[in-house]
Formats: structure tokens, sequence, C-alpha cells
């Protein structure tokens, strides 16, 4: 495959993730930017890559971006979630969704932020676009989350969480799965409607 390589010492593929995935969390919803040396037919890649990435790990879609194209981190504007909630004590999924009805519902959910200062008080309400309890078994409690994701920053689903839990008084064992990532600028890349 003809890809292109950064100049150098020590050359690598030219290739990057729109935006990192944090750790333990897992995704269905990564795009990543490949620069080739020369035209290449997008069947051909997808078909040549997929056949060497790991179990579990295949590229669905790819397309030839057009040259006013930004990078994908700068497009990037929002990110969907689903956390399933496993709690230390019993919450009622009612609980649940009227905790996050307050929350979005309010015009700010302070939260301690750690920065390079220190700790201080941070309003992250404009970064939490909506979040709902799914309609499931009874024994599990899963949330859906869409937040804004920038190259600047965005709504860290940990810092969500914990505001969450003091709203509930009692904290949870979370599994976070990253459905997809929400881009502007372009028609080809998923977008809010």
């Amino acid at each position: 495959m003809p890809l292109a390589y950064s100049n150098g010492y020590n050359p690598h593929p030219k290739l990057s993730f729109a935006t990192a995935l944090a750790t333990g969390f897992s995704s269905e919803g990564e795009w990543i930017e490949v620069e080739l040396e020369k035209d290449y037919p997008v069947d051909r890649f997808i078909r040549q890559v997929n056949g060497v990435l790991p179990n579990g790990m295949r590229i669905c879609t790819a397309f030839v971006a057009e040259e006013s194209i930004d990078t994908l981190s700068k497009m990037l504007c929002c990110a969907r979630y689903t956390v399933t909630l496993l709690f230390e004590a019993p919450v009622m999924r009612e609980q649940v969704a009227s905790a996050l009805k307050s929350m979005l519902c309010s015009n700010e959910v302070i939260v301690d932020k750690k920065t390079k200062s220190g700790v201080k008080p941070t309003n992250i309400r404009p970064e939490i676009i909506e979040a709902f309890v799914l309609d499931d078994p009874e024994d599990t409690i899963r949330i859906e989350l869409l937040g804004t994701l920038t190259v600047a920053g965005g709504l860290r689903v940990e810092t969500f969480l914990n505001a969450l839990y003091d709203c509930l008084g009692v904290t949870a064992f979370a599994t976070v799965h990253r459905n997809s990532l929400y881009f502007t600028g372009s028609d080809r890349l998923p977008c809010l409607s």
C-alpha cells in the first residue's frame, strides 16, 4: 500500500485518529486519516487493511477526502456514549432518570476540575448535549450520553459521572462505550442533524 511517510531520521506513516479514546473505554465509531502517496482504490484499501487488523477491529467505510477538507480533529464537534452502571447500593431507574433531568434542566453542573494551577470549580453543563436512561431489563441501568468533543476539549465522561453520583448520593462501577463521533464541515462524515 502506498502509505505516505514523514521526513526525517525516524520516518513514520502519515496517519492520525480524530481523537483519542480514554483508557478502558470501548468503541465502534472511530475515524482515522491516512495519507497515501498516490491514488488508490477505496475498496482495495478497505480490503487490504481489514486483512491485517486484529480480530474485533475493522474498517467499515472509507472515502477519498477533498483537498479543501479540514483535519478530522478540527471538524470534530461531539461524541455519543453508552454508559452501563452497576451501583454500590440499590438505585432505581427512575432515580437516575430524575437526576439526569435535574442536571439537564439546570444552568449549572459544577464539578471540581483538576487544572495546571490546582483544583477549581467548573460548570460542565454547556458540554452536556443530552443524557437519558435507556429502556433495559430491570437489573441493568444504561445511560445514553451525547457530549461536546473538540480539539480544544469537551465533556469528560468520568467528570459527568461524578456529578451524577453526587446528585444520587451513591457511586457505581461504570463501563463506557463510545458509539460514534460527529463532525462539521463535510457531508461525507457523520454529523448531528
